[in-house]
């Protein structure tokens, strides 16, 4: 899942794009095209096959290169392709632990950061600050929390010993969904994201998503 630098702060987060082109092959695929997504944002994008849809997650997430124009993105980025791989050799539990690693981090260089300013480390204060921010900006404390309640409400495995491997196609797409939801990613660029989701795991998708 690409990503830029994790600690972005969620404020000043956002995905812009300006007077884009973009040509595959001999197709034209996006035409001056301008785009502004914040974190609040919620965007559909509708349309038949071959009509760019893809594509334009493909230069969101920096997979493309636009012709001409600009692509600007600044903050966290999680993706979730159409495709996925069936030889994954991870278990549910790796997939959630590399979706917390991130707060585990900011966790560990909190209590780094506390135990440096009670021992009277020089500038331990702007230390501390910093990893504060950090911790609040993803709100670390409640990462497993949420990943857990996203596998539950989807109905997908939480076994964590469990390979993803073995698992159906359905449960895979289930699994990743959910850490992709109880991350804490600024963007989700999600291709027809709800295609294994039964009705609950829908109403659950349309509340996570605000």
């Amino acid at each position: 899942m690409p990503s830029t630098t994790p600690s972005s702060a969620h404020s000043r987060a956002h995905l812009s794009l300006n007077n884009v082109e973009l040509t595959l092959g001999t197709q034209q695929v996006l035409h001056d095209l301008d785009l502004t997504v914040t974190p609040t944002s919620r965007i559909a994008i509708v349309g038949e096959n071959g009509r760019g849809k893809t594509t334009l997650l493909h230069l969101l997430m920096g997979r493309f290169t636009p012709d001409a124009g600009t692509v600007a993105r600044h903050g966290t980025i999680g993706v979730a392709e159409q495709e996925m791989s069936i030889a994954d050799d991870r278990t549910v539990g790796d997939a959630v632990a590399e979706t917390i690693a991130p707060s585990v981090d900011a966790l560990a260089e909190l209590d780094a950061a506390g135990q440096a300013l009670a021992d009277g480390d020089t500038d331990a204060e702007e230390r501390f600050a910093v990893a504060l921010e950090r911790a609040e900006a993803i709100d670390a404390w409640d990462a497993e929390r949420r990943v857990q309640l996203a596998l539950e409400a989807l109905e997908a495995e939480t076994d964590g010993t469990v390979l993803l491997s073995e698992l159906s196609v359905g449960q895979r797409y289930r699994v990743r969904l959910a850490c992709l939801l109880g991350g804490a990613h600024d963007f989700l660029l999600l291709d027809e994201p709800t295609n294994h989701l039964d009705r609950s795991g829908l109403d659950f998708f349309d509340c996570a998503t605000p």
